[in-house]
């Protein structure tokens, strides 16, 4: 039986995307990471929230189209799959990491205030161009979450 591996996030970018390349050079890879907030009620009503980061690699021509014009605080809708990945960080310690590999971006608007229109999201659609499996991954570590 086939399984089913498909995820939705609405959030906005903690920072502008960061392009890299296969080791062959063949394929664009773009990593950004996304900022999603839940907000519910508990039991006694009182309001509750919570920030979970996502991170997000999207290749060739999704990622071309998301480093040209995604910036910091963006508000974007990813649609994808989740992969979970293991490798060495720069110190050589094994680290695994969960991503969210984008098959669509829509661009929602400017999370900062500046470019979109109140009512009126850019809704530009980035799409697949070829192979999107083997790559050769930079993990950045730089202290912040992603």
């Amino acid at each position: 039986m086939l399984g089913l591996n498909n995820i939705q996030i609405i959030g906005n970018l903690g920072g502008a995307p960061q392009v890299t390349f296969s080791k062959d050079s063949s394929s664009q890879i773009v990593n950004f990471s996304v900022a999603v907030n839940e907000r519910w009620r508990n039991r006694d009503g009182d309001p509750q929230e919570r920030l979970t980061w996502l991170r997000v690699v999207a290749f060739n021509g999704i990622g071309q189209v998301c480093a040209e014009h995604l910036v910091k605080g963006d508000a974007v809708y990813i649609e994808g799959r989740l992969q979970v990945r293991e490798y060495e960080d720069k110190n050589g310690a094994e680290r695994t990491s969960v991503e969210v590999v984008a098959s669509k971006v829509r661009f929602l608007g400017r999370g900062n205030g500046t470019g979109a229109v109140p009512g009126q999201p850019r809704t530009q659609t980035a799409s697949p161009i070829g192979p999107t499996d083997n790559y050769a991954h930079v993990p950045t570590d730089d202290g912040a979450p992603f």
